[in-house]
């Protein structure tokens, strides 16, 4: 078919070389003109477009598989665990009960009490004639 090798490198050397230059004009093109970018772009989001409708059950089944996987960790997590959880749940159950009891017993003093404010700097409960604050000392 060739008669020697350069001939045969020499039809390869053209090849390589048109389309290095076919590469290299569609590269500057590509960025010179938005209409090309917007076709291509156009043809990505379509092929991406067809690929997720494709793919749409495998995806719901993937979607489902990761569910159910959460399910069961959240379940093998409960089963393993639930002393633990019961004690850190008490736990947290008397530290919010000892804040609400604190607010409780703020708001009916403030409501039995018409004759004290809060300080303005600490927040400390005061006569309502004061000058000056009992707890901080600033003046009000």
């Amino acid at each position: 078919m060739f008669h020697n090798f350069n001939q045969m490198f020499s039809i390869v050397f053209i090849i390589v070389s048109v389309m290095t230059a076919a590469v290299f004009i569609f590269t500057i093109l590509s960025l010179l003109s938005p209409k090309l970018r917007g076709k291509i772009m156009s043809r990505q989001i379509c092929a991406t477009k067809h690929m997720v409708d494709y793919s749409k059950e495998d995806l719901e089944d993937i979607s489902n598989n990761l569910g159910n996987v959460a399910l069961k960790t959240k379940k093998n997590i409960l089963d393993e665990h639930e002393e633990d959880l019961k004690e850190l749940a008490n736990r947290e159950a008397n530290i919010k009960k000892d804040y609400v009891k604190t607010m409780v017993n703020a708001i009916h003093e403030v409501q039995n009490d018409k004759d004290t404010i809060y300080c303005k700097h600490c927040g400390g409960m005061i006569d309502s004639d004061s000058i000056f604050c009992k707890h901080c000392g600033k003046e009000q």
